[in-house]
């Protein structure tokens, strides 16, 4: 009798220790290095290609469109939600309320494990868990914080219509599946690019750029 009461406490503390190794593995790791490699001529080209058909990126900010290459005219979070549509707001905690009601299936699932920033009691720019589940969230700076732009739907996005290019420095993909390739665009030269795995928050100075120094503000493009 005296060895099962000495087996059940112990029993219960691997299980509770499997557990916590679960959980841990399931939010986000802010610190995963991405890696990184160049794209070959055939990639190029067909990169290319999309960006060519792109269309300019039109936003609504309180109540008004605007073209995001021209500048956020002073918002702080921008969102494609998936019907295609993009929305700015003064906040990345307006944001997040605003998205629960526009796309609740994406804004509010985090069956992975994320923390979203309304159920945390912490708003952006203040942690990296305000990307929700199922989102493509960059930052401005490396530490997740500053201006916040973020993609529910797939494609090849050019930052620099987004007015992002060479200004991204911190990066989360919370998808189910599918990560995301971010590219540094030079004339005449192979294109390096990240590979930022689904499921893992990046901070772009982590990652070495091929010809020395760090992807830090230099993602031109992303496909996702």
């Amino acid at each position: 009798m005296r060895r099962v009461r000495l087996l059940v406490p112990f029993v219960a503390a691997l299980c509770a220790l499997a557990a916590s190794a679960t959980t841990a593995t399931a939010a986000p790791e802010p610190t995963a290095i991405p890696e990184v490699a160049l794209a070959t001529p055939a990639q190029e080209a067909a990169l290319q290609q999309q960006l060519a058909e792109a269309k300019p990126v039109i936003a609504t900010y309180k109540g008004k469109k605007m073209n995001l290459a021209d500048g956020w005219q002073g918002a702080q979070a921008c969102s494609e939600v998936p019907s295609g549509e993009i929305y700015c707001f003064d906040t990345a905690e307006e944001a997040d309320q605003a998205l629960a009601e526009i796309a609740p299936t994406v804004a509010r699932g985090t069956s992975s494990g994320v923390v979203s920033a309304k159920a945390s009691g912490e708003f952006g720019p203040m942690a990296y868990t305000d990307c929700y589940q199922g989102w493509v969230c960059l930052w401005e700076h490396s530490d997740f914080t500053g201006r916040r732009l973020q993609w529910s739907t797939s494609g090849t996005k050019q930052l620099g219509d987004w007015d992002f290019r060479d200004k991204a420095s911190s990066g989360c993909v919370t998808r189910y599946q599918g990560g995301v390739l971010a590219y540094d665009a030079r004339t005449g030269l192979p294109d390096p690019y990240m590979t930022l795995g689904a499921g893992y928050c990046y901070k772009f100075s982590s990652a070495s750029y091929p010809t020395g120094g760090t992807f830090n503000d230099k993602v031109d493009y992303i496909t996702m």
